[in-house]
């Protein structure tokens, strides 16, 4: 075989693997963009980044009551059967009102994140937090703030989290919040299924 054969079989591997990747990217872009528009499910919105920290807080009404939507939150190792975004959840160790627990989350069609995070319920302030203990990719801080309607039919739920990447992540900011924000979204919709069941 004469080195003209070759270099062209490899420019042409070249040109499938770069038209791959750029699919790949349009395709990730184009789910990305079914997040950035507004959603029902988010009444407030307001996400800041600040070199490789991301500061996020969202607000959403539940028609359900604060003790409730306070359950479905804190019984996180339910969550993969309600919440898309969540593969795995399984607690590790749980001591009073602060558990361990292990997460597999694949936001978009981005890879599969697997986290280990403390949980803590106050469950007098209605509030639960949470931060990573280990994780390859991000280091986040989070809480759940709720409030009951006047009438305790509602709930209105607060969500502010700091998250650092610890990586150079390869994907612009908007698929990164879109990421987010999809998880978010699925979390209020899980949330509301679990809310909704009998029993």
């Amino acid at each position: 075989m004469n080195k003209k054969a070759v270099f062209g079989g490899i420019g042409v591997v070249a040109v499938l693997v770069i038209g791959l990747l750029v699919y790949k990217a349009m395709g990730l872009r184009s789910e990305a963009a079914k997040w950035s528009g507004p959603i029902k499910e988010i009444v407030e919105e307001d996400v800041k980044h600040d070199g490789t920290v991301t500061h996020a807080r969202y607000v959403s009404l539940i028609d359900a009551p604060v003790d409730a939507v306070q359950k479905a939150i804190w019984e996180v190792e339910n969550s993969p059967a309600t919440v898309e975004n969540i593969k795995m959840a399984k607690v590790l160790e749980s001591k009073g009102n602060t558990k361990l627990v292990e997460i597999n989350l694949q936001a978009l069609t981005l890879p599969l994140q697997n986290f280990t995070m403390e949980w803590t319920l106050y469950p007098d302030e209605h509030r639960i937090t949470f931060k990573t203990v280990k994780s390859q990719a991000q280091d986040i801080q989070a809480e759940y703030k709720l409030q009951p309607s006047p009438d305790g039919k509602r709930t209105r739920l607060e969500y502010t989290t700091t998250s650092k990447d610890k990586i150079a992540v390869p994907f612009p900011q908007s698929v990164l919040d879109s990421a987010n924000r999809e998880t978010y979204v699925n979390t209020v919709r899980g949330i509301q299924k679990t809310v909704k069941q009998p029993g």
